[in-house]
């Protein structure tokens, strides 16, 4: 006959596996664990569900039941199938939601934004990318400061595109000869297609010449453009100057990805095909000595860039074989 102790214990409900802090207390971990089921419910639900004052009582109800810190962590933690509350109630499509959340949160951990980056990238939201500013600290720890110091405003960067493989990213750079001048490298990104694109002005360290740059980051999803991109430059009316048309730029894929095979092993060029078509090449082209001239008309009177740039991108990347 089986005892007590020989019984088999009813296996756990799902919200009762989710990793818990090992230092908490059995109640602690009971009141992490609930307060993680009640936030997941919450964030899984399509837009709609549930009115805000409900979800408010409901997440206030958790917050109550943890420390600050805790509750803090608790929603930037990747626990929710490989991703944080946060970024469900952006795929999900709840802003009201996230917006509640985000205010227990004094700073976005590192790994948090990281997530929040793949939640607007999927969502394809530039929008929030550009407002939750998480484009530029985590690339240019430089600029923030460098903007903070100078009291300059943040960029603006806006996307619009009328067909699915096709884009124009209008850019708003704020200081932009002082700020370049100082770090002769300045990087933006922004949410374009459903992946990270960035734009970079730069001092070749070679040819010392300036030059513009734009690529996919690191976490993006692949693309692969399907012809030269265009950027265009605004031009600006000057005190006694006529105003001029744009400066157009094309943007022209750059080769460093395809060195001579007979300098590399054969492993070594097999892995290079392959990178060369799971992100995007890099696409350049030089600028010329207008952008540090003094008075230039490519810079608004309040040294703001204005900028568009065009790019298509090929509806097929698969490489030939």
């Amino acid at each position: 006959m089986a005892t007590k102790s020989d019984e088999v214990a009813p296996a756990p409900p799902l919200c009762d596996l989710i990793y818990l802090p090992v230092s908490a207390d059995s109640v602690q971990c009971k009141h992490w664990n609930n307060a993680l089921c009640c936030i997941r419910d919450i964030v899984s639900q399509p837009p709609g569900f549930g009115t805000p004052s409900s979800v408010t009582s409901a997440v206030n109800a958790c917050a109550a039941t943890l420390p600050a810190a805790e509750f803090s962590d608790l929603l930037q933690t990747r626990n929710i199938e490989g991703h944080t509350a946060l970024y469900w109630a952006i795929v999900n499509n709840r802003p009201e939601t996230f917006s509640f959340l985000a205010g227990f949160i004094s700073q976005f951990s590192s790994d948090c934004s990281s997530d929040l980056r793949l939640a607007c990238m999927t969502t394809s939201d530039n929008e929030l990318f550009t407002r939750l500013n998480l484009g530029g600290n985590s690339n240019d720890p430089k600029d923030e400061p460098l903007r903070r110091s100078l009291g300059c405003p943040a960029d603006e960067i806006q996307v619009a595109g009328s067909e699915p493989n096709q884009f124009v990213a209008s850019f708003r750079i704020r200081m932009f000869q002082k700020r370049l001048r100082t770090t002769q490298d300045m990087r933006c990104e922004f949410i374009a297609g459903g992946r990270i694109w960035w734009l970079r002005f730069y001092m070749a360290r070679i040819k010392k010449i300036w030059c513009a740059e734009i690529g996919l980051s690191g976490d993006s999803l692949p693309a692969r453009p399907s012809s030269d991109a265009v950027l265009l430059i605004e031009a600006h009316k000057q005190k006694n100057s006529r105003l001029s048309n744009a400066l157009q730029i094309s943007l022209e894929l750059a080769d460093r990805y395809k060195p001579e095979p007979k300098h590399l092993s054969v492993a070594h060029v097999r892995a290079l095909h392959k990178f060369e078509y799971s992100t995007a090449p890099e696409i350049c082209n030089e600028l010329g000595d207008w952008v540090m001239h003094d008075n230039s008309i490519y810079v608004d009177n309040e040294g703001t860039l204005h900028a568009k740039l065009k790019i298509k991108l090929s509806l097929f990347a698969t490489p030939d074989k």
